[in-house]
């Protein structure tokens, strides 16, 4: 019930870098890594950290709008979006934009639910449940690969 963080980040790195992993050992990775917390799941660090360890770049989103989320994803970019109560959790969980239809809708990989990662989002929808948190560059990154 604690697996969300080391699952979208299993994600990100098995699809952004040449690194094979699974939800299974990229927790143990996180937990040997001081990433997790006992019975609350993640550390809001994982996602910074994660990236660094397997190189890849990521930064908080400061501008969080409409027009911010379509230009990252535009670009190609993943972002790893911190939720907290709505429709993806009754707390707090880690999912994925992932991608962006061409009416602008947003596609998102939840790590809790095949049936949320098939449907597309509102991206307003998502920017207001996003989680009241600011630590870690909470509670939206974008993850890149770093230019040559």
């Amino acid at each position: 019930s604690y697996g969300c963080g080391p699952t979208a980040m299993a994600m990100v790195v098995a699809s952004m870098t040449d690194t094979q992993t699974d939800p299974a050992a990229m927790a143990a990775w996180a937990a040997d890594n001081g990433y997790w917390a006992r019975r609350s799941g993640s550390y809001h660090s994982i996602v910074p950290g994660t990236a660094q360890a397997f190189g890849l770049e990521a930064r908080s989103l400061e501008e969080r709008t409409v027009e911010q989320l379509r230009q990252e994803l535009s670009r190609g970019h993943v972002l790893v979006a911190l939720v907290g109560p709505g429709h993806f959790t009754n707390g707090g969980h880690f999912i994925l934009l992932r991608g962006m239809t061409l009416s602008g809708d947003i596609l998102v990989a939840d790590p809790n639910s095949l049936e949320r990662s098939l449907t597309v989002w509102d991206p307003q929808l998502i920017l207001d449940e996003l989680s009241s948190a600011r630590d870690s560059g909470a509670p939206l990154w974008v993850l890149s690969i770093p230019s040559s």
